[in-house]
């Protein structure tokens, strides 16, 4: 991956790769550019005749930290950015977990750049993120970190459902793999910066109806059967606020699919792109 410094002087990790209409992957939380390529859905595009830019949202190395908070606008202008860079005129935009919540404001603030949307795992929050964000926070106001256990326990319970976290060697692995990694960070301000940014979003009451009623490009809605953070009858409800919207369940898995079981979402993901071109 190499660095790219945007013209408002932000620096970012980014890579592209395949020749062909651009995809514009914008991945969550604390997310690794390689989850994409982990769960096929790079390969699956460029072997469909796709250009795709994957990066590393501020905060999270080899990116830069500037310093926290950091906004959901924050994080749009610099994909938007990033798409100038590369001299893209329109792309087709997917976002998983609150990669959905930089697409849809890229939709508000550069609508001329994003053709067609995926919004994966990310559409409607549920209390239940609102709630960790929350004391992610607090946490980090008392005591000036979340404990690495903490964190840990909370991955687990998020990210994996509930068959995977009854058996004890599967619960064993995650735990060892997460307590083992620092999680990226380029540095404290990184974590602070995106987790603000997505907390302040969900506490705005996002999405509103009024701005789902005015997404006017062809959009597809995805979300995982057991996914405590963006339930999928929640996601149903409300892609239908989204003008001529399509709506899939993934089933058997939770908010950690992509990396536990993506099922059938790459080839869905492929088959949309694929259409709008």
């Amino acid at each position: 991956m190499d660095t790219v410094t945007l013209e408002t002087g932000v620096v970012l990790g980014a890579q592209r790769v395949g020749e062909g209409p651009t995809v514009l992957l914008n991945g969550g939380l604390g997310m690794p550019s390689m989850v994409w390529d982990i769960c096929g859905l790079v390969d699956s595009l460029v072997g469909a005749g796709f250009s795709v830019i994957t990066y590393h949202a501020r905060g999270l190395a080899p990116s830069a930290a500037p310093p926290a908070p950091y906004s959901i606008a924050d994080l749009a202008d610099d994909a938007a950015g990033l798409l100038d860079h590369f001299d893209v005129q329109t792309a087709t935009v997917v976002g998983f977990s609150m990669g959905c919540y930089t697409t849809q404001m890229m939709l508000r603030t550069r609508p001329e750049l994003v053709r067609a949307a995926v919004l994966f795992a990310g559409l409607q929050p549920s209390p239940i993120g609102a709630l960790v964000g929350e004391m992610e926070l607090a946490l980090i106001e008392q005591i000036g970190e979340i404990p690495r256990a903490v964190l840990v326990f909370e991955q687990l319970m998020t990210t994996l459902h509930t068959t995977l976290l009854q058996d004890p060697d599967t619960v064993a692995g995650w735990r060892d793999a997460l307590t083992g990694s620092d999680g990226g960070w380029a540095s404290p301000e990184g974590f602070t910066g995106q987790l603000t940014a997505s907390y302040e979003w969900i506490k705005a009451g996002e999405p509103t109806a009024e701005q789902l009623a005015r997404i006017d490009i062809p959009t597809l809605v995805l979300a995982f059967e057991h996914d405590l953070f963006f339930p999928p009858t929640q996601n149903k409800a409300t892609s239908q606020l989204i003008p001529g919207s399509q709506f899939a369940q993934i089933d058997g898995a939770g908010h950690g699919g992509l990396f536990t079981g993506p099922g059938d979402s790459v080839r869905r993901i492929t088959e949309f792109c694929a259409r709008q071109h």
